[in-house]
C-alpha cells in the first residue's frame, strides 16, 4: 500500500445472480496455456488439459469449510454456457480433457443431465473428471456422466467414523459412501477418495476407522490431508475448544499439521498418515492399475515417475 494511502471497507456487494452474463476468462492472458499448465498426472488421462469451474456457492454447513466469499446459496452458470466454455477451449486451444473443480457440479441434476446430453450430442474427443457427494449421486446420472466423457469422481469422505462425522456436519452416512462407490464403479467412472486426520474429537481409535474404511472401499485413489482450521470457518473459531492450534497463516496448506486434537499429538497423525498412504498405495492392485495407466499413456511417465518418488519421501520422511 502506498505511503499515505488508506484502507477502505466497502462492503459486501451482491452476488452475481445471473453467471452468464459474464465474459469468458481471458485465457489468451496466460502466457503459453495451455502447454505450461500441466495438472498432476493422476488427474487426467490426455493432454492439453485444464480446470473449469462452473457454480458459486456452497449449501453444505462442515465446520472445516469456509463460504464467506460466494455463500451459502448455489447458484451456477447454465449448462449451455458450459458446454460453449468447452468447445471453445476444445477449438481454439485444443483442450482435451476437463477437470470440473466445483464443489457442487452434480447438485444440479437437471443442469447436469443437460450438460452431459450436449456433450453427448458434440461427439467432442475429450474427457474430464469431477468432484461430488456421496448422498447426490444416482445410477442414472453417473451412466450419463460415463457416456459424455467422465472417467473419474472424487468425493469428500473425510472420516470412517460416523461420529466424526456427525460432529463436523458432513452431513454423510458412511453406507452413503459405501454405495456411492460402488455405483460409480458400476457405471464404469473411476473414484478418489478425500480423507482428513486430525478432526475435532479424533483419537487413535477413530483414526483407525478411516483406516480400514479407506482400505475397505474399492477406490482408485485417495488423498490423506491433515485438518486446518482456516479463517472464516467454524472450526477456526472453535479450534481451542477441541485441541492446540497454530494460527500462522503461512502454514496452512493442508500438509503442515497446524492443529493438534486433545489426547493426541503430532507423531499420531503423521504415522496414521503415512500408514495409510502406504497401506492403500503399496497393494498388488493399485500398483497394477497405475501400470496400465503408464501402457495407456506413456506421455504420463514422467508425471507418474515424480509422483511415485513425492509419495515415497513422503512416506520415509
Amino acid at each position: 500500500m502506498r505511503e499515505g494511502s488508506e484502507l477502505r471497507d466497502t462492503g459486501r456487494r451482491p452476488f452475481i445472480a445471473d453467471l452468464d452474463s459474464l465474459p469468458f476468462p481471458a485465457w489468451d492472458l496466460l502466457e503459453g496455456f495451455p502447454q505450461r499448465y500441466l495438472p498432476a498426472p493422476f488427474k487426467v488421462r490426455q493432454l492439453p488439459a485444464t480446470t473449469l469451474v462452473t457454480t458459486r456457492g456452497c449449501p453444505n454447513t462442515c465446520i472445516f469449510c469456509d463460504r464467506s466469499v460466494f455463500g451459502s446459496s448455489c447458484h451456477a452458470y447454465s449448462a449451455e454456457y458450459v458446454v460453449r466454455q468447452m468447445t471453445e477451449l476444445y477449438h481454439r486451444y485444443g483442450i482435451r480433457e476437463f477437470s470440473f473443480e466445483d464443489d457442487t457440479f452434480i447438485t444440479f441434476k437437471s443442469r447436469l443431465q443437460d450438460i452431459c446430453n450436449r456433450l453427448i450430442e458434440l461427439g467432442l474427443d475429450i474427457s474430464w473428471t469431477c468432484l461430488g457427494r456421496v448422498n447426490h449421486v444416482t445410477a442414472d446420472n453417473l451412466r450419463l456422466m460415463k457416456r459424455a466423457g467422465c472417467w473419474q469422481i472424487s468425493f469428500g469422505i473425510e472420516s470412517g467414523s460416523q461420529e466424526i462425522l456427525y460432529l463436523i456436519n458432513k452431513r454423510i452416512r458412511l453406507d452413503q459412501v459405501r454405495q456411492a462407490v460402488r455405483l460409480s464403479r458400476e457405471a464404469g467412472i473411476r473414484t478418489k477418495g478425500f480423507f482428513i486426520l486430525g478432526h475435532p474429537g479424533e483419537t487413535r481409535e477413530t483414526m483407525r476407522m478411516t483406516i480400514d474404511f479407506a482400505l475397505e472401499l474399492p477406490l482408485d485413489d485417495i488423498s490423506v490431508c491433515h485438518m486446518t482450521p482456516f479463517p472464516g470457518t467454524e472450526l477456526h473459531a472453535r479450534a481451542a475448544e477441541f485441541g492446540d492450534f497454530d494460527p500462522d497463516w503461512g502454514a496452512m496448506n493442508l500438509l503442515n499439521i497446524v492443529f493438534i486434537p486433545n489426547g493426541l499429538t503430532r507423531n499420531d497423525l503423521l504415522s496414521a498418515q503415512k500408514e495409510l498412504i502406504r497401506r492403500f498405495y503399496f497393494r498388488p492392485r493399485i500398483i497394477t492399475d497405475y501400470g496400465k495407466r503408464l501402457v495407456r499413456n506413456p506421455a504420463m511417465a514422467l508425471g507418474l515417475w515424480n509422483g511415485f518418488r513425492s509419495l515415497i519421501r513422503s512416506i520415509r520422511n
